[in-house]
């Protein structure tokens, strides 16, 4: 597995409590057990590592993401040590780019000159305006933290740092609101994430009267119909460059490999942390960076499952048109305690939804001659419905079907 994106856990505390968390608030206990920050140990081991990874794997480019719980907790002392600890691997054969997640409570002039000092990339995390912020995004007085957040980006846009938004949708707001407020911000890109549920879970989203496609679409449509400059849209960037037949590098979309992996305050090399909603203790196993090297994550059964999660799909994906643009969905929503991964994203018909009407916007845009030259035509949601109903008998039973069901729960286990 050719690992180029880390996300390091600098710190596995928070100083909220997002009612949504897969962290904290969705059944996983594990973080009580882990170190409330990285040690220069567990550090140390990472970039002695990391070089091996990069050595053996030929390596040009490599991704670190900071992040936590709120990676800002973290003193500046230590975590100058921590970029310090990468300079002995950067040179003119390998560049190593960083960003941090965070929710921008804690930002001030210093850690804005920290940011500027290392070319660190920021990302915010925010849910729309204040009434809707406020419902999910609570301190641990259950107060809203919009206001708080608001003066961080302040803070950044003082010190002209421009920071990309990362957003999981609100049901509860209106979806043309929710894009203006945003667009108002002068933000660089908005990433709007499906809301984490599965089969185990699936009553966070269902007991909406609004459904989920069609929030996305009127978004889409504002959006890529807009006039003017506007920020990037992510998830819509992603399927619309997907539809044009560039492969995109996003867990949650197409078919090539995932190759991000995540390192606990402990050490411990996981897949990625959003699979622990899928139960407690879900994504750890015996592998530390403390003790084994990067590359012997292909020992992680749950590694292989989410780094193959765009090929390793159930029949009824293998059946779909889009399947190379959907790539089976982000693999936490797929879960069930019954069939373990062997099922389609619980969002699977509001991505079958979002997916043929981007492309049929994007098809109707382009020149006649492009459209005859390429073949490309358009795909209604209900031709997709056909397709998938007349292909589905014909498709044989993949021979990793007993990996994806290995993670059911043992009651559904068979004898």
């Amino acid at each position: 597995m050719k690992i180029d994106k880390f996300v390091v856990k600098v710190a596995s505390r928070c100083n909220i409590n997002c009612s949504y968390c897969y962290m904290y608030n969705l059944g996983d206990l594990s973080y009580k057990n882990q170190p409330k920050f990285i040690s220069d140990t567990t550090i140390k081991s990472f970039v002695k590592k990391l070089k091996n990874h990069i050595q053996v794997n030929e390596l040009k480019i490599v991704h670190v993401v900071i992040h936590g719980g709120e990676p800002l907790l973290w003193n500046k002392v230590d975590f100058e040590n921590f970029m310090l600890a990468f300079k002995e691997i950067t040179n003119e054969n390998i560049e190593i780019f960083f960003s941090m997640q965070t929710n921008a409570i804690l930002l001030n002039d210093e850690w804005c000159d920290f940011l500027k000092k290392h070319k660190i990339n920021i990302g915010v995390s925010l849910d729309g305006s204040k009434i809707n912020n406020d419902k999910h995004r609570v301190d641990k007085k259950g107060n809203g933290t919009y206001d708080d957040v608001i003066k961080g980006l302040n803070v950044l846009t003082k010190n002209g740092i421009k920071a990309g938004i990362l957003s999981v949708m609100n049901l509860e707001s209106d979806p043309i609101e929710y894009y203006n407020h945003f667009n108002s911000l002068n933000l660089r890109s908005i990433d709007i994430l499906l809301l984490d549920s599965n089969y185990d879970s699936k009553t966070v989203v269902s007991n909406h009267s609004k459904k989920v496609w069609e929030w996305y679409i009127k978004i889409f449509d504002k959006w890529y119909h807009e006039k003017g400059e506007k920020s990037e849209i992510r998830f819509f960037e992603m399927i619309i460059r997907e539809v044009l037949g560039e492969e995109q590098n996003i867990d949650s979309l197409g078919s090539h490999e995932n190759n991000l992996l995540v390192l606990e305050t402990n050490g411990g090399l996981e897949a990625v942390d959003a699979l622990k909603l899928c139960g407690d203790s879900f994504t750890k196993n015996e592998l530390n960076i403390n003790s084994h090297e990067i590359d012997e994550i292909s020992k992680s059964n749950l590694m292989e499952v989410y780094y193959n999660s765009g090929k390793y799909l159930p029949k009824k994906c293998l059946a779909c048109p889009v399947q190379d643009i959907c790539g089976g969905g982000y693999l936490p929503h797929r879960y069930s305690s019954k069939n373990g991964f062997n099922n389609p994203s619980i969002y699977c018909d509001d991505l079958l939804r979002i997916i043929t009407h981007i492309q049929n916007t994007v098809v109707e845009d382009m020149p006649k001659e492009l459209k005859i030259e390429t073949g490309i035509q358009k795909l209604t949601y209900e031709n997709a419905l056909q397709i998938i109903e007349e292909t589905l008998p014909n498709i044989s039973e993949p021979d990793y079907i007993e990996l994806l069901e290995s993670f059911r729960k043992k009651e559904y286990e068979t004898i």
